[in-house]
């Protein structure tokens, strides 16, 4: 049985795509960086963060900083819940499960956004990147959560996009759902890992439905 649905934020509830590439360019250009030349609807993200590592200006640099203020001050006019998500999470709310964000982005943000996108949704946890925590896909803060709540290793699943998000679910021994209308790869989709790979937030609660995740 499953009482603790824990969510990655972008790519998985939250459309930042377009957003988040524009502020990341803009801060490149700002450090002499050339910026990323891709198209963001289909870009390669393993490719893209490898761009950014190599051009030293991975999470603990500078310029990840500066990415973040500016991002937390941009009006976000392309930002969204991805149709149908937050239909999906009034369900669930409503169905009792205990619902958490688990997100990479930093977590000052992930909260504004949360309050702002899904002001109806009650998260009881929000886990977002702090300075000298371990990060996705490492699985401290997904097992922060898990014990807080004092939850089972089986009462939980995890919603994520990507293959840091198959990895984290992995590392810290909970079943996944991998969505392919984020920022995953093909061999993301691949992978035998995830319960179930979902092309809609609708099917979430098909799975249910279903009998494939029990609550």
């Amino acid at each position: 049985m499953k009482r603790l649905f824990i969510f990655d934020l972008d790519g998985m509830i939250l459309d930042t795509i377009e957003d988040s590439f524009n502020c990341v360019n803009q801060v490149l250009v700002e450090f002499n960086i050339a910026p990323y030349e891709a198209d963001y609807r289909t870009m390669h993200y393993p490719t893209f963060r490898k761009y950014l590592n190599d051009n030293n200006a991975g999470k603990k640099t500078q310029v990840y900083s500066r990415y973040i203020e500016v991002f937390a001050n941009h009006p976000l006019d392309n930002t969204k819940a991805f149709d149908g998500m937050t239909d999906v999470l009034c369900k669930l709310q409503q169905l009792g499960v205990i619902l958490a964000i688990c997100s990479n982005r930093d977590e000052k943000v992930v909260k504004k956004l949360t309050k702002r996108f899904f002001k109806d949704i009650d998260f009881k946890y929000i886990s977002g990147f702090r300075r000298g925590v371990p990060d996705k896909p490492d699985p401290f803060r997904l097992n922060q959560i898990i014990e807080s709540e004092g939850a089972e290793k089986s009462e939980v699943i995890y919603f994520g996009d990507k293959d840091a998000d198959i990895k984290v679910a992995e590392n810290a021994g909970v079943d996944l759902v991998l969505v392919t209308y984020g920022q995953g790869s093909p061999e993301d989709y691949a992978s035998t890992y995830p319960l179930r790979v979902i092309d809609k937030p609708e099917e979430i609660m098909e799975l249910i439905n279903e009998g494939i995740i029990h609550i």
